[in-house]
């Protein structure tokens, strides 16, 4: 037993250092620039057998935890549907395998969230993430910083900094999600408070160097979540009000967006066509016609040579490499079906998050994950995104809502047991 003990902490610091080095890989950075090009992120070959040990590592896990993977599949069926479809989307596809290779990627891609979920305590996973986007921010200040040529851009946004992705958009995109990250470890991880606050320094310094205004914008989203949620705390008269200030307020800016479109995205430096995006939906709306329920097939839709993707290059007058939304390039895959299943896993799960806020903390986090996940949607590809460390993400959340669910709905049976088997004790006894 002493032995046992021994060794235990030991393997389970193993276990803590694969995950975060498997996460830095998921987050892509510098190996996209290393390996593949923009027109091709998948790269050559080295970078896809990069992937497989990853993958087998998620089936192992998977298989040991499977009573716990079980539950979230249960629970969330929605997302386990999803990137199973992906798979199966090969039998329809119009790239049969390119669909069946990016399918597989995809599906252990959301695998290796829900093991997370299944192996890490929410405080454990939390800041984990933090770690990780502690070395991706030094890593990304100091390629900015130290090798301007590789780290800026110097093409069509001069000056801006992209650090170790390839462009200004990804990077101030992650760091204002990570600056949300470290500003709810600030509020609730007493212990390290100076590290994470050393961290949303650097963060909300590559969001600016990145002149990204929607990573701006995100980033000032994020803070206006964790502010209300301290905001409320403070009673619940004050949350009530503050719950009708904020219903009058969505309202009001609803109203806002449908009659005076033109000056919303003017306070993001944005036209109504939000940079061209309008024109390549209105396109895809007319190509998603001839497939409507099931799509065109899991990540073929913009491979070269595709009939579809060159009518929409045709209508565009550009090379367009992805549909610029998130729904959108889930129906080009998967069709009506696909974002059904996505959406109501999302409705789902954001609900659980926002009925146990008053409960349990993590809530929070899970809630600003979420809005800030529909935010960047809106004009990035970034729902069901194969080895993506965002998608990562957003399984191990849903995991974890999943598995907290499944408790809730086990300890009711339990409850509903004992009082069943008191009342036959009482009618034996009477």
């Amino acid at each position: 037993m002493e032995a046992r003990g021994r060794h235990l902490p030991l393997l389970r610091q193993a276990e803590l250092i694969t995950i975060g080095f498997f996460l830095l890989l998921f987050s892509q950075a510098l190996l996209g620039r290393l390996f593949a090009t923009e027109e091709n992120p998948e790269g050559g070959a080295i970078l896809r057998f990069l992937w497989l040990p990853i993958y087998a590592y998620a089936a192992v896990a998977v298989i040991a935890k499977w009573r716990e993977i079980g539950v979230i599949i249960t629970r969330s069926p929605g997302l386990f549907l999803l990137s199973a479809m992906a798979v199966a989307s090969m039998l329809w596809s119009i790239d049969p395998s390119t669909s069946l290779r990016r399918g597989i990627a995809i599906f252990f891609t959301t695998l290796f969230g829900y093991y997370m979920a299944a192996t890490l305590s929410w405080k454990e996973m939390i800041r984990m993430f933090g770690i990780v986007w502690l070395i991706l921010a030094v890593g990304n200040f100091l390629a900015g910083a130290i090798a301007p040529g590789f780290g800026r851009d110097y093409e069509i946004h001069i000056g801006a900094w992209k650090g170790l992705w390839f462009e200004k958009n990804s990077m101030g995109g992650n760091f204002a999600r990570a600056s949300f990250l470290f500003g709810f470890l600030i509020m609730v991880d007493e212990e390290r408070r100076k590290l994470w606050s050393f961290s949303l320094l650097i963060s909300i310094a590559l969001v600016l160097l990145s002149t990204s205004k929607t990573s701006l914008l995100g980033m000032m989203l994020g803070f206006g979540i964790l502010f209300l949620y301290i905001w409320m705390k403070q009673g619940k008269v004050v949350a009530i009000s503050t719950i009708w200030i904020g219903t009058v307020t969505v309202v009001s800016a609803a109203l806002v967006v449908v009659l005076a479109p033109e000056a919303v995205v003017a306070l993001i430096g944005r036209d109504l066509t939000l940079t061209g995006r309008t024109d390549i939906w209105e396109v895809l709306f007319m190509v998603m016609a001839d497939r409507p329920w099931f799509g065109f097939g899991y990540g073929a839709f913009w491979q070269k040579g595709s009939e579809p993707a060159l009518m929409v290059w045709r209508e565009t007058q550009w090379l367009v490499p992805t549909a610029h939304n998130g729904i959108l390039e889930v129906m080009l895959a998967l069709g009506r079906i696909g974002a059904i299943l996505f959406l109501f896993d999302f409705i789902l799960n954001f609900g659980r998050a926002l009925f146990t806020l008053d409960k349990r903390v993590t809530s929070l986090f899970a809630i600003g994950t979420f809005a800030l996940f529909v935010l960047f949607s809106i004009s990035e590809s970034v729902i069901l995104q194969q080895n993506n460390i965002l998608w990562v993400t957003y399984a191990a959340v849903v995991g974890k809502l999943s598995l907290e669910a499944g408790a809730r709905a086990s300890d009711k049976q339990s409850a509903r047991r004992q009082r069943l088997n008191k009342r036959r004790a009482d009618i034996r006894f009477l």
